[in-house]
């Protein structure tokens, strides 16, 4: 028998907080998932510990009103934006200005999934990883859970905590300039 969600939040909060690991367990295949999608490989590991890290400190604000994933979702999503943040704010360096040998680490490190998962075949999808990274966070967000989650607009709008219409605008501009990119690129 499987013991729920709400259950072992109030053994933790209670002070069992070995239970917390078993929500880890349960979880950490869809966080990882998410996070793949919205932060280099390098980096998802790192991103999903703050992640967990995170949803203990806060899980005395969890109101049981969603599954308790759509709430490590938007904490998920929300741990993404902060990882873009931090790298935005350091200073940015054109792709010109590397080596070609260190241009070509970059773009492996860029492949977030193995090859054969992915439909459009590794130069491909290497290419739009690379063309994502051009988007703001709100965007790449928005377009990564409209595609590879493939979450309804409502859905986005309701994690986010934007409108529906504002979902759109920002799926339709974002799509737009990534096409831009792409052709740039080719």
């Amino acid at each position: 028998m499987e013991i729920n969600d709400i259950d072992i939040i109030i053994e933790v909060l209670d002070g069992n907080t070995d239970k917390f690991a078993i929500l880890i367990d349960k979880y950490k295949n869809k966080i990882f998932k998410i996070v793949s999608m919205h932060v280099p490989q390098d980096y998802v590991e790192e991103v999903a510990n703050d992640i967990f890290f995170k949803s203990y400190k806060s899980l005395k604000t969890f109101k049981n009103d969603s599954p308790l994933i759509n709430w490590l979702t938007v904490i998920s999503i929300r741990t993404c934006k902060d990882f873009w943040r931090k790298k935005y704010a350091q200073k940015d360096m054109p792709m010109s200005s590397f080596s070609e040998e260190t241009e070509q680490t970059i773009e492996q490190g860029i492949d977030y999934r193995t090859p054969e998962d992915n439909i459009l075949g590794e130069e491909k999808y290497k290419m739009l990883m690379k063309a994502m990274e051009y988007l703001k966070p709100v965007e790449r967000t928005i377009i990564s859970m409209m595609y590879a989650e493939e979450r309804s607009v409502a859905e986005i709008a309701s994690i986010t905590g934007m409108t529906e219409s504002n979902v759109k605008v920002t799926a339709f501009r974002a799509r737009k300039k990534l096409s831009e990119i792409l052709n740039t690129m080719m």
